[in-house]
């Protein structure tokens, strides 16, 4: 147990600790798959693509996609070493084992996921390793130790700052050892282990500097600004840490009554920092006018359409959460719910306690001046990093809680202080050990029961083929058959839920290609409503490499979006197509698909004071239902539109309802019309809030409207007196501000009709 009354020398259990993280870390980065940890994908290329040009950088060009994305903007220290490491190992056949799964559920959690980002081949990644995944799993070792160096920081900072609490000592370090989500980053190719590392590190010496009764050291000046440099070197975010420094080198100016730790820590520590980094930042300028380089970053990673307020990232405090504790893959492959409830329960009663803590002490003036000083670059550097975090994720959809383990080392000693100090002395042990032991439990049995599963496909007997009718073939003479004699469709769904089913297919004749499947939920009309395309068996084969005989299971789910029109029989049709030139396989009869029967689309239940839909427009009014007379007219055809809408609160201004039929890819419109509510009887102004309006819109297809799928797009405007459209945008449940538009169904023009 932890903290039995000091019995325990902390330093007696730092190794043990360290040790049983390492062999976590290397564990996770021997089972996870290469290229599926979060964003390994794109940091490899670029250590790759170091190591074989002679450590030339690559220049950024958003118009040009390459293997590494946008992480060529990133600060290049971590990339530099590990092709340092690498770059005697022959990586030529990086793109043969780097083949993309492009219907990877990144940042999706849906059953059944395709969660694998890459398409794998056992024999070029088994061990012993070979070519690019040795280096891979050499660049994953230099991580582990990477993290083994975080976890020793934490040690050292909470034996500096808290050096009479045994307790909060090894419980801050038992916390980052076994924090899964620490564990597996720590176990992959990431510049986030360097940076977390020096982060800390910086951290510390700052807090070892403050402490000391003595002026700052010649020597300490040197390493803190080789330290700061180097952190500058490793990511951007380090940056952030340089006023947090120059107000301690203030600090020790003012507590030891002297201006030379403050010239010491300018011209020092400032110009070893600018000698190790300055180099990178003029580079950014002269490339890309912005000494950051997040300007070309965020071209190529993609912006929000619209920046995220508060209301947003409150509502994506959950994947925050998750991907703090522990979500892996490419944030697609999660804990279970209870280890989620568990983890957030204690984490929250520690970082309470720790407040409370800190409170209590300030209040009853239990600690000078001099014990308050180290403290407060760490609490100031957990502040600014998660206020960096919240900016930086308004602009990206990058909702992940491992962004903040620059400050790692002091959210611990804050979970370990909260969950303790308040308690006796004798029981102090069990929350700590309880939380340690959550956090190691979860670390040590999720490589075995979370991510191998994830990666593993059912492969099945072989089955025989009693029926040729369902032999998909390819020009090439490849030949898959599925087995219709084992698929149970449901008998109907509501929109918003999954369409569930298996299949399961065979290999007849092996095929050359990659074949993607496809399931569609088509009306009678033709019309796609939904679908779901993947790589056999979730997406975790290629069927290039399937010899012949080889069967499968492949798992089905297909979502019905939540704003489908109802009641619809929806046909479940299946096939094969190729996505480079979008050829399909066909069948015997030369069919391209295969109806595997239907699904009634039941209208969703409206209880008391529910409507059908709610889509909040701007705060003023809401659509709350729709109606559609077709979802596949022909050119010249008239659709009407029936949509009824409901007042939020009075306007002061007269809205004209959009309403267009719009080809997304190429904003084509097959028809629209433009008109204030109920043909212009019922001006938005004279609206009383709680109110039903009921906006008939009759649009007619354009004659030259191609024969193709289109969205049905409503939503409002105002012209202005500067003749601009101002949009009222959708407002989400959480109060954030989404697209100026909704995307009602998807709708298909039809071939006209040719007279004899």
């Amino acid at each position: 147990m932890i903290d039995r009354l000091g019995a325990i020398s902390p330093h007696r259990l730092m190794w043990p600790l360290v040790a049983c993280y390492v062999v976590l870390a290397t564990l996770y980065s021997i089972v996870t798959p290469i290229f599926e940890a979060s964003d390994e994908l794109w940091h490899y290329p670029m250590v790759q693509v170091i190591a074989t040009s002679n450590f030339a950088l690559p220049v950024q060009d958003p118009a040009v996609q390459t293997p590494w994305r946008q992480e060529g903007s990133q600060p290049p220290l971590y990339y530099l070493l590990a092709a340092a490491l690498t770059s005697g190992i022959d990586t030529g056949n990086l793109d043969a084992i780097r083949r993309i799964n492009p219907h990877a559920d990144i940042g999706i959690v849906r059953p059944p996921f395709s969660a694998n980002m890459i398409v794998h081949r056992p024999d070029a990644e088994a061990f012993p390793w070979q070519g690019a995944a040795l280096a891979v799993h050499v660049a994953r070792l230099f991580s582990v130790a990477l993290g083994a160096l975080t976890v020793i920081v934490t040690f050292r900072m909470a034996s500096a700052l808290f050096p009479d609490r045994p307790g909060v000592i090894i419980g801050a370090t038992a916390l980052n050892a076994f924090l899964p989500m620490f564990v597996f980053i720590s176990g992959s190719v990431n510049n986030d282990n360097l940076s977390n590392l020096l982060g800390n590190l910086l951290v510390l010496l700052i807090v070892l500097m403050l402490q000391q009764s003595h002026r700052p050291t010649l020597r300490q000046t040197l390493i803190i600004g080789i330290v700061t440099g180097a952190g500058l070197l490793a990511k951007l975010n380090i940056g952030f840490l340089i006023p947090v420094i120059g107000l301690s080198f203030l600090a020790a100016s003012i507590r030891h009554r002297s201006i030379r730790p403050l010239l010491m820590g300018f011209f020092i520590s400032g110009g070893i920092t600018i000698v190790i980094a300055g180099w990178w930042y003029l580079r950014n300028v002269q490339l890309y006018g912005d000494p950051t380089g997040l300007n070309v970053f965020l071209d190529v990673v993609g912006r929000r359409p619209i920046a995220a307020g508060l209301g947003t990232l409150w509502a994506e405090r959950g994947s925050f959460l998750a991907a703090f504790w522990g979500m892996f893959g490419g944030m697609n492959v999660p804990l279970p719910d209870s280890f989620y409830a568990a983890a957030n329960l204690l984490g929250g009663i520690g970082l309470f306690g720790a407040l409370t803590f800190f409170v209590k002490t300030a209040v009853r003036r239990e600690w000078s001046g001099a014990r308050w000083l180290p403290f407060v670059p760490p609490l100031l550097w957990l502040t600014v990093t998660f206020v960096s975090y919240l900016r930086w994720t308004a602009d990206t959809p990058a909702s992940q809680g491992r962004l903040i383990f620059g400050a790692l080392s002091t959210l611990c000693i804050l979970f370990a202080l909260g969950l303790s100090w308040w308690l006796p002395r004798l029981v102090r042990p069990i929350p700590l050990t309880a939380f340690a032991g959550l956090l190691g439990m979860a670390a040590l049995l999720a490589p075995f029961l979370v991510i191998q599963p994830a990666y593993t496909p059912t492969r099945l007997p072989a089955f025989a083929i009693d029926q040729t009718d369902t032999e998909f073939s390819d020009r090439d003479g490849g030949l898959i058959a599925l087995n219709t004699g084992a698929i149970a469709l449901p008998e109907s769904v509501r929109p918003g839920e999954d369409v569930l089913f298996d299949l399961t297919w065979q290999v007849v004749s092996p095929t050359r290609r990659d074949w993607s499947l496809f399931v569609h939920l088509v009306t009678q009309d033709g019309v796609i409503i939904a679908q779901r395309d993947m790589y056999p068996a979730r997406g975790l084969l290629a069927t290039s490499d399937l010899e012949s005989s080889a069967a499968w299971l492949h798992p089905v789910a297909v979502t019905v979006p939540a704003l489908a029109p109802a009641p619809l029989t929806l046909s479940v049709v299946v096939g094969w197509y190729a996505l480079d030139s979008m050829e399909r396989m066909s069948l015997p009869d030369g069919a391209d698909s295969l109806t595997l029967g239907t699904v009634l689309l039941e209208p969703r239940p409206i209880s008391e004071n529910e409507t059908p839909i709610n889509i909040n427009f701007g705060q003023q009014m809401r659509l709350i239902d729709y109606d559609i007379s077709t979802l596949a007219p022909m050119p010249g055809d008239t659709v009407t539109v029936t949509l009824t809408w409901q007042a939020i609160q009075p306007m002061t201004s007269d809205y004209t309802v959009f309403v267009q039929i719009l080809d997304r890819a190429t904003l084509r419109k097959a028809g629209e019309s433009n008109a204030q509510p109920a043909a212009w009887t019922r001006p938005t102004t004279t609206w009383v809030p709680g109110e039903i309006i009921i906006d008939t819109h009759t649009l007619v297809i354009s004659p030259d409207a191609t024969p193709e799928t289109y969205v049905l797009e409503v939503g409002a405007y105002l012209l202005t007196p500067e003749n601009t459209f101002e949009r009222l945008h959708v407002i989400a449940p959480d109060g954030s501000a989404n697209d100026d538009f909704v995307g009602l169904t998807r709708m298909r023009v039809l071939a006209a009709e040719v007279s004899p």
